[in-house]
């Protein structure tokens, strides 16, 4: 018996080790695809959802998170997504359908609706004027601002529109700064009049449930050039203790739904790359410092800025590895760059295949995402 028993325990001991070493072999199963997607703001070309194949294709083979409409083509003049109330309602509501039936869920529909020049809904489509910053900041009084917000924000929800890429926190360090100081899209020159304006232009856009964006972090109040152009250095001009205390303040008292970086680069602050693409910027003072735990966007990565000095493939895994959450690729740019968002999401698998992006860092931006779309009417 004690041979017999010898005998069977040597071909279990052999069997074990034999589906361990085929265990061992085996080829590891890849983890399952993230949908990276879901991390873009497209711009796209047209003015309905029928017979549109773009769009179709953006929303229902690449499963883009959202889009960014503009009022106007401007290699062409135009109207690009928006030429009346009406029309752009009809827009909105196709495309939350299309996206219901393709992916299951809402989108993210949005636009950069500041006031002023920077309107999108402008008169020039049939909707009515709406203050600038500067003329708010001017007046001192938060109310009218929390008024003003609260018209724009009804008109923005009747449209359709769930996203306001707003407001405005630059301080107007610079009177002859060209992108944001000189239009008027900034309050005021003194950092508390910025937070308080911001603060109640975003209550009134709460009021009537469409999500802000505070805009563009670390500050780009003081550049002497535009982003929109080419390379923005800020750092002989940035004033930090200035630039960055409206975020400091509306992050702690919970006015953040979102936050943009600006393309604008100090060397103070990282000595490689614009703010967009910075660790330092993204992770270490807004996350780290200023503990912000929602979904950081980037400006256009086919703005001059970024487009003059990096590819936009390697833009965007920069700009995912230094904390952004959401890709902005607008399309709104004189050269067409159509199948922008399919190069992107390839070019974030392949990064993460390869280690050069971690599973995780991209979880966590989904994640963010999430909560924030949580927050969408359905």
């Amino acid at each position: 018996m004690g041979a017999r028993h010898a005998g069977l325990g040597l071909l279990l001991v052999t069997a074990a080790l034999a589906g361990a070493v085929v265990a061992a072999a085996a080829p590891k199963r890849p983890p399952p695809a993230l949908p990276v997607a879901d991390l873009l703001l497209v711009g796209f070309r047209g003015t309905q959802v029928e017979g549109n194949a773009e769009i179709r294709r953006l929303v229902c083979d690449v499963k883009v998170g959202g889009v960014l409409l503009f009022e106007r083509d401007v290699a062409t003049g135009q109207a690009k997504n928006i030429e009346s109330p009406d029309q752009l309602k009809r827009l909105t509501t196709d495309l939350q359908s299309l996206a219901r039936e393709c992916q299951g869920r809402p989108l993210f529909i949005a636009v950069d609706a500041e006031g002023g020049s920077v309107i999108r809904l402008s008169p020039r489509v049939g909707y009515p004027p709406f203050a600038a910053a500067r003329e708010l900041g001017q007046s001192e009084d938060t109310a009218w601002t929390e008024g003003q917000a609260r018209r724009l924000a009804i008109l923005l929800r009747e449209a359709g529109i769930n996203w306001d890429l707003a407001p405005v926190v630059d301080v107007a360090i610079n009177p002859l700064n060209p992108v944001v100081v000189a239009p008027g899209r900034t309050f005021s020159a003194d950092a508390r009049q910025v937070t308080a304006h911001a603060r109640a232009f975003i209550t009134g856009m709460r009021a009537e449930g469409v999500l802000t964006c505070l805009k563009h972090f670390p500050g780009h109040g003081s550049s002497l050039g535009d982003s929109h152009a080419g390379f923005t250095d800020v750092t002989e001009t940035a004033n930090l203790r200035v630039e960055l205390e409206p975020y400091r303040v509306l992050i702690k008292e919970g006015f953040a739904d979102s936050v943009m970086t600006a393309h604008v680069f100090n060397k103070g602050l990282d000595p490689w790359d614009p703010a967009t693409l910075s660790r330092y910027t993204v992770s270490r003072i807004l996350r780290d410092r200023f503990h912000y735990r929602g979904p950081v966007v980037s400006d256009d990565l086919l703005m001059g800025a970024i487009t003059k000095h990096y590819g936009l493939e390697d833009a965007a895994i920069k700009a995912l590895n230094a904390g952004v959450d959401v890709l902005v690729v607008s399309g709104n740019a004189p050269k067409a760059e159509v199948y922008a968002p399919e190069r992107v999401v390839m070019a974030v698998n392949q990064a993460m295949a390869a280690g050069h992006l971690s599973r995780q860092r991209v979880t966590e931006a989904l994640s963010h995402v999430a909560v924030l779309r949580a927050r969408l009417p359905r």
